[in-house]
């Protein structure tokens, strides 16, 4: 899968002017830095996991911890924040975050979220979020109805899109 389209959303934050930058790649690793990880987790009826955290729906991931590669990031936050393990790991792509506009120009300005999708392997009991504190709440949605519940503009719509179809193309039939 080579690079074959790029989406691109605009968000106003209090560090300033964002600008995402959905881009469709199986070859996660030429972009760097990569600053968090995230998970678009299918069961084999094909819906989609959410994590709820402070009252908005969201894929679950996070941030790299020392010397983890990406998939280990995947997996570990997969446990610690869903109380899930996965299968069929497949990278999907990246998000790039651009602060356009930070007056405050500090390291770390531009990053990369890597995407991946997996398929439910075991839905453990619920235990909190070893950073949080907090025991998440979770539920599988509907593919056809995501963008209902994460709001991420047209790159969410995109990621989304590119994640339903390989999960059609690649996983459902193994």
């Amino acid at each position: 899968m080579d690079v074959n389209k790029k989406i691109e959303t605009i968000l106003n934050t209090d560090k300033g002017r964002m600008l995402l930058t959905w881009i469709k790649t199986d070859n996660l690793n030429q972009f760097k830095p990569c600053f968090q990880v995230y998970g678009i987790i299918f069961n084999n009826t094909g819906e989609i996991l959410l994590i709820q955290e402070k009252e908005k729906w969201k894929i679950p991931g996070g941030t790299p911890k020392g010397n983890e590669t990406a998939v280990e990031t995947l997996k570990r936050e997969l446990l610690e924040e869903a109380d899930v393990k996965v299968t069929n790991i497949i990278p999907l792509g990246v998000q790039r975050v651009d602060y356009t506009n930070n007056p405050n120009k500090i390291k770390g300005d531009l990053y990369f979220q890597y995407r991946f999708v997996c398929l439910v392997d075991q839905l453990l009991d619920r235990t909190p979020d070893p950073d949080t504190g907090i025991i998440n709440a979770r539920m599988f949605v509907p593919a056809k109805k995501i963008t209902k519940y994460v709001k991420w503009g047209r790159v969410g719509e995109a990621m989304f899109s590119d994640a339903i179809n390989l999960f059609k193309e690649r996983i459902i039939k193994t």
